[in-house]
């Protein structure tokens, strides 16, 4: 009989939480994990817990943050003939202070 299967810091996880997101949430979960550092689980769980999270920069955080700063400048430029503030415009404005604040 083999030994139950545990993660890198020894934790035996057997259950499975799922759940269903808009395209638009997923990318937003997906950017704040590369951005933090942090597998999508341990992102979650750690927001789950209303726990703080802390970067612990390296070249990957760098290079995730590198390329969704690219994604928003090139958006920004995309999106500056609008007169009006959008929606859109007022999201990728959050986004960045999210960034900015890890």
């Amino acid at each position: 009989m083999s030994l139950p299967s545990r993660d890198e810091k020894g934790r035996f996880r057997s259950k499975t939480v799922a759940f269903r997101t808009s395209p638009e949430e997923y990318d937003e979960i997906q950017m704040l994990s590369d951005v933090s550092g942090m597998t999508k689980q341990d992102y979650l769980l750690t927001r789950a817990r209303q726990r703080d999270i802390t970067v612990h920069p390296n070249i990957r955080v760098q290079k995730y943050l590198e390329k969704y700063l690219i994604e928003v400048r090139d958006e920004l430029r995309r999106l500056s003939h609008i007169p009006a503030r959008s929606e859109v415009l007022t999201k990728l404005s959050e986004l960045l202070v999210i960034i900015e604040q890890l």
